[in-house]
C-alpha cells in the first residue's frame, strides 16, 4: 500500500469510526428508551442487556452503514479540499479516480461483509433478540401454540397444540393423511406427544384411525403405546420454520423454503424473492454512498459543512424512504422482486455517477 492510500485512509477511518459508533448509540438508545419497561419487569441483569445490545446492531447494519460511510468520507475529503490537498495532489498528475481509489477498495470489501451480515448474522440475532425480549414478557414463550402445518407435497396437515423450541417435541398432535391421488383422507393419528429421533417420528401414547377410499373409517381405533413413522419426514425445524417470521430467516432459508414448497402462494412467493433481493443489492449501498461522498465533499468545503451534514440527512431520509418503498411494492407484488430489491441501489447509484461524471 502506497503512502498516499494510506494517508487517505488514516484520514477517513476516524471520522468514520466516530459517526459508526454516535448512529449506533442513537439507535441504541431509541431502542433503549422502548424496551427499558420490559428489561426492568423481566429482571434482566446488566450482562443480558448488554448480550442483547450486541445482538441487536447487526440488524440495524443496513441503514447506519452506508450513511455513517458517506458521512465519514464527507468529512474527510471536507478536510482535505479545505486545505487544499486534493487540488495539490490532481496538480501533480493523481487523478481524481486514483485518489478514489482507496476508498473503492475499501467501499467493496465493507459492501462484500455487509453482504454476509445482511443473509446470516442479522436475521439470526433479530431472532435471538426478539425471542429475548418474548421471553421477558412471557417465561412460557419459549412454547409455540396452537400450531398448524400443512405440507402440500406430502398430503399431510399437522395441528399441534404446543412445541417446545428448545426440545423441540411436539404435545397434542394430531396428523391428518391424505392420497395424493384422490386426496381421500387416508387416516387420522393422534398422539400426546411427538419426538424426533435420529431424523424419524416416534409418536407417544397414539389413536390411530384408519379410512378407506370413499372416507368411511376402516376397522376400528388402533392404540399404541409408541409408533414410529419413518414416512414422515417434516422435521421440527421445518415446522419451526414454517410458523416463524420470515425476517428471522437466513437467505440460505429462505431459498430452502423455497425449494421445498414449490406450491405456496404467489404472495408468500413475493415476500421471500423480495427479501432475498433486498439482501443482495441494499449492502451495495454502502459502496454507492461513499462515491455520492465524493462531489457532496467538494460542495461541503465550498459552500460550508453545514450544507455538508443537510447534504447528508436528506440522502439519508430519501434512502430510508425509498428502500422502504420498495420493499412494500415487492411484497404486495405490484412490481418484480428484483425490481423491489435493486431500485434504490441503482437509483443512488446512477445519482452518484452522475455527479460524478460533472465533479470531472
Amino acid at each position: 500500500m502506497r503512502i498516499l492510500d494510506k494517508y487517505l485512509l488514516k484520514t477517513f477511518m476516524m471520522p468514520w469510526l466516530s459517526c459508526l459508533l454516535g448512529f449506533t448509540f442513537l439507535f441504541v438508545i431509541v431502542d433503549l428508551v422502548e424496551s427499558l419497561n420490559k428489561f426492568v419487569d423481566g429482571g434482566a441483569s446488566l450482562i443480558d442487556v448488554v448480550t442483547y445490545y450486541l445482538r441487536y446492531v447487526p440488524s440495524i447494519w443496513i441503514y447506519v452503514g452506508p450513511i455513517t460511510l458517506l458521512l465519514g468520507l464527507l468529512y474527510a475529503l471536507y478536510q482535505l479540499t479545505r486545505n487544499n490537498e486534493i487540488i495539490a495532489m490532481r496538480a501533480s498528475g493523481i487523478s481524481l479516480y486514483r485518489v478514489l481509489y482507496p476508498f473503492i477498495i475499501l467501499g467493496t470489501l465493507v459492501s462484500i461483509l455487509s453482504i454476509y451480515i445482511s443473509q446470516t448474522v442479522a436475521p439470526e440475532n433479530l431472532a435471538w433478540t426478539d425471542q429475548y425480549l418474548n421471553n421477558l414478557e412471557s417465561p412460557d414463550s419459549d412454547t409455540l401454540l396452537q400450531l398448524r402445518f400443512k405440507d402440500p407435497e406430502s398430503h399431510r396437515t399437522w395441528d399441534i397444540e404446543s412445541l417446545n423450541l428448545k426440545t423441540q417435541v411436539l404435545s397434542g398432535v394430531t396428523l391428518n393423511q391424505r392420497r395424493p391421488e384422490s386426496d381421500s383422507l387416508e387416516y387420522v393419528l393422534k398422539a400426546e406427544q411427538a419426538v424426533w429421533i435420529d431424523n424419524y417420528w416416534f409418536f407417544h401414547n397414539v389413536a390411530l384411525q384408519p379410512y378407506n377410499e370413499n372416507g368411511y373409517k376402516m376397522g376400528p381405533l388402533e392404540t399404541r403405546a409408541v409408533l414410529p413413522k419413518q414416512e414422515i419426514t417434516e422435521s421440527p425445524e421445518r415446522i419451526i420454520r414454517e410458523t416463524m417470521s420470515f425476517d428471522y430467516m437466513t437467505s440460505a432459508e429462505m431459498k430452502k423454503y423455497l425449494r421445498e414448497r414449490p406450491a405456496i402462494s404467489e404472495k408468500t412467493e413475493a415476500n421471500l424473492r423480495t427479501q432475498i433481493q433486498m439482501r443482495r443489492a441494499h449492502p451495495w449501498l454502502c459502496l454507492v454512498t461513499m462515491l455520492m461522498a465524493v462531489p457532496f465533499g467538494t460542495q461541503t468545503a465550498r459552500k460550508g459543512v453545514f450544507t455538508g451534514v443537510f447534504l447528508c440527512l436528506f440522502l439519508f431520509f430519501g434512502l430510508f424512504f425509498m428502500m422502504n418503498l420498495f420493499k412494500a411494492l415487492g411484497l404486495g407484488m405490484k412490481v418484480a422482486p428484483w425490481i423491489a430489491g435493486w431500485t434504490p441501489t441503482i437509483i443512488f447509484g446512477g445519482i452518484g455517477a452522475y455527479l460524478l461524471r460533472k465533479l470531472r
